[in-house]
């Protein structure tokens, strides 16, 4: 389960893992680990979600 806030109908909300259709793996200026997660909002609108790496 992740916790987004959806820019469109600007719920916070749980979504399962399920509803993560995306996942992207980058390394910022600093070096550290981020994963983009992109999803589908319970509304039916596309997101992303930035997460920090361990």
């Amino acid at each position: 389960m992740i916790v987004i806030t959806c820019s469109v109908c600007d719920r916070r909300t749980l979504l399962p893992l399920t509803m993560v259709h995306g996942l992207e793996r980058r390394i910022d200026l600093a070096g550290h680990v981020l994963y983009e997660l992109t999803y589908t909002c319970w509304c039916g609108a596309p997101g992303a979600k930035v997460v920090k790496g361990p």
